[in-house]
């Protein structure tokens, strides 16, 4: 015996045919999108830690020129001239003990023109010993400053100073990740040096003053970089995303602001095995990297000593848990509004599959009625389609079948063979019904899913253009006559809002269209000024407004060119210290350009960095994040404009906004505060 096949709706069929795309289409927005902002995540992460890493070697060199300022400042004064130009041998020339203490100092060495110590600072009693085979001191003997990073054993630190031996032991502690290590304790001391050579009253070297400051277990140059790269003033990572930063002689930790488990500093501690192997090679590495037990985002870079040989390494990074828990969070949020989204395209596939599905039911019902021998009025089908002919063609089967049967009445003797007759043909037209029933409906389904599949073909990364398009479909199928339903104008209305949702959330990477309107210059110049003190301090500042009396109307987006005037506004308070004046002004040339000036008399910018003054990511201030003025560029571009600098170190520096009267790009809208695209 055949088997029944289970029966389904037609509304169940074209709900399905609807939502299959939309929710596949969904669910692949749903994947790249997730994996477009963890790679973004990534990728910004390490490229902030490598920023940061740069600027921690800017300040590890800095720190090496106050060294090198001071050897070579001391080393210039007369007395030690007059001491190692003295035939015999003098007594200690007083200043250089003091110049130890007062510049906190590990050790200070005066060595003659033949490399033989002729007094330590640190340890008078003890000299005469030979320094020429340092590079180091060879450098400086003939006639240059030299720098540099310097290991020193207990026994050699000794000799230099007797306390430093006591200063430079530091215990090791052993380390998840770390490589295996025999040793119980370090013993070396890592010192920042620099020799100055010391001339005689002729011009030429009668010595050398070298000195050094000991780097193990003083945390002052690590604390100043995790300041200045993490804190700088209330500037903190994204997210309150705080660093830390470490010095390391090879794999040990000698200063540091990473904190163990006891929140204590963790000196002693060891770097991990897979980043030493590759920092051992004389290479950096910017990546994920374990500091104690905890995954940080981390950037190392080698350090070399002043022969060239891989001593160390420094350090800095951030935690990554915080970064995951931020990312987190805005998939979570990405997620939310496609859900929505789905939720809205549910319910009205739901509403379109049903008003789709009513003219078949009642013709469904009207020929089963029909099939049952009822007197039924004509079906009537709210629908201009197939299916409201083939319900006429049923009315007029029924009307004929009628007057056949009234004839049948009037005529008894044909009674049998018309009622045969009739009932032929009605067993015919059923078939061709049933027939063209099948084919409608398979037809009904074939264009719906054609139709259907050619929109998400073209907007498979708009979902939202489909519902509002097949909103706009039912609109136009209603009658003159008949109301819009407010089912209908609910929808368009959320469609628009969920629209708005999504631009917003596209504006986290990239920019949106522009609404052009004409606006006053001058006007929207005063409205910056007027409340630039909420983010600046201006009191002490002198700011001219030379462009009162100029009002020229332009024609742009006065929302994104409110951007570019308040980012220079506030570059031009930010480059003053303490006090200073800033101008704007404005002016209109013979055509159809406009300038806006913005002048302050800051600390300027060096010629080598104007070139690179809009590239994206570069920053001349701590805890910028070099964005500024490379979207304000972007923009001024996008309105057939340009920006021109010009500046002078110490002077101060102008900036020049030219931009055209009517924008070029775009077209103002007919409607107020509207704006329309004419790519």
């Amino acid at each position: 015996m055949k088997m029944k096949r289970l029966r389904s709706s037609i509304r169940f069929k074209l709900t399905v045919a609807t939502l299959v795309p939309l929710i596949s289409a969904i669910a692949i927005c749903w994947l790249v999108g997730v994996s477009l902002i963890t790679t973004r995540f990534y990728a910004q992460a390490q490229q902030t830690v490598e920023t940061n890493l740069n600027s921690a070697h800017e300040i590890l060199l800095g720190e090496m020129a106050r060294l090198s300022d001071i050897i070579r400042l001391t080393g210039q004064t007369a007395e030690l001239s007059l001491a190692m130009s003295a035939t015999a041998k003098s007594p200690a020339p007083p200043p250089l003990q003091l110049i130890l203490h007062n510049e906190r100092l590990s050790f200070l060495t005066l060595v003659d023109r033949y490399g033989f110590v002729r007094y330590r600072a640190g340890n008078p009693g003890i000299t005469g010993d030979s320094k020429k085979k340092e590079r180091l001191i060879a450098d400086a003997l003939k006639g240059v400053v030299a720098s540099g990073i310097m290991l020193l054993s207990a026994e050699q630190a000794a000799l230099e100073n007797p306390l430093l031996p006591q200063q430079i032991g530091i215990p090791i502690k052993q380390t998840p990740h770390a490589r295996p290590y025999s040793r119980q304790a370090e013993n070396r001391g890592m010192f920042l040096v620099s020799a100055a050579p010391v001339l005689a009253h002729d011009g030429t070297v009668a010595g050398v003053l070298y000195g050094g400051v000991l780097m193990n277990g003083d945390n002052r140059l690590v604390d100043r970089i995790t300041k200045v790269v993490f804190q700088h003033g209330e500037h903190l990572e994204p997210g309150g995303i705080t660093g830390s930063a470490t010095l390391f002689l090879d794999d040990i930790r000698i200063a540091t602001t990473v904190l163990d488990s006891s929140g204590q500093r963790a000196i002693g501690s060891m770097m991990s095995a897979e980043v030493y192997d590759l920092i051992s090679r004389g290479e950096k590495w910017i990546g994920k990297a374990f500091v104690l037990d905890r995954q940080n985002i981390a950037a190392y870079e080698p350090l070399r000593d002043y022969r060239g040989s891989v001593v160390g390494a420094l350090y800095v990074g951030v935690p990554e848990q915080p970064y995951l828990q931020l990312r987190f969070q805005i998939n979570l949020l990405f997620s939310g509004v496609l859900v929505f989204v789905t939720l809205i395209g549910v319910g009205l596939s739901a509403w379109f599959s049903r008003r789709l599905s009513l003219p078949v039911k009642a013709l469904e019902e009207g020929v089963r009625r029909i099939a049952a021998g009822e007197k039924l009025p004509d079906i009537t089908v709210d629908s201009n389609d197939e299916i409201a002919s083939l319900a006429d063609e049923f009315n007029i089967m029924k009307r004929r079948l009628a007057a056949r049967e009234q004839e049948n009445l009037t005529l008894n003797r044909t009674l049998e063979e018309k009622v045969l007759q009739r009932t032929t043909q009605l067993e015919e037209t059923s078939r061709e019904l049933l027939n063209a029933q099948k084919e409608l409906a398979q037809a009904e389904r074939l264009a719906g899913i054609g139709l259907l599949a050619s929109g998400v073909a073209h907007e498979i990364n708009n979902p939202l253009a489909i519902i509002r398009g097949n909103a706009e479909l039912l609109q136009l199928a209603l009658k003159p006559d008949q109301p819009e339903p407010d089912e209908l104008e609910t929808i368009l209305r959320q469609v628009e809002r969920i629209d708005r949702i999504v631009r917003n959330l596209r504006s986290f990477s990239r920019g949106g269209l522009q609404l052009v309107s004409t606006f006053s210059l001058a006007a929207l110049l005063d409205g910056i000024l007027d409340q630039i003190g909420h983010q600046v301090p201006s009191q002490q500042y002198r700011i001219d407004r030379n462009y009162r009396g100029k009002d020229i109307e332009v024609e742009g987006d006065e929302d994104q060119l409110r951007q570019v005037f308040t980012n220079l506004v506030l570059n031009g308070l930010q480059s003053m210290t303490g006090s200073g004046s800033l101008a704007l002004d404005l002016a209109r040339d013979d055509g159809q350009n406009v300038s806006v000036t913005f002048t302050d008399s800051g600390c300027g910018i060096h010629p080598d960095l104007l070139a690179k003054l809009f590239t994206p990511f570069f920053t001349t201030k701590p805890g910028g994040t070099g964005l500024g003025l490379a979207v304000s560029y972007g923009i001024v571009k996008d309105h057939g404009g340009e920006i021109r600098v010009v500046s002078e170190e110490g002077v101060g520096s102008v900036f020049t906004v030219l931009l055209p009267l009517q924008c070029i790009k775009y077209q103002a809208s007919p409607e107020p505060d509207k704006a329309i695209l004419t790519q």
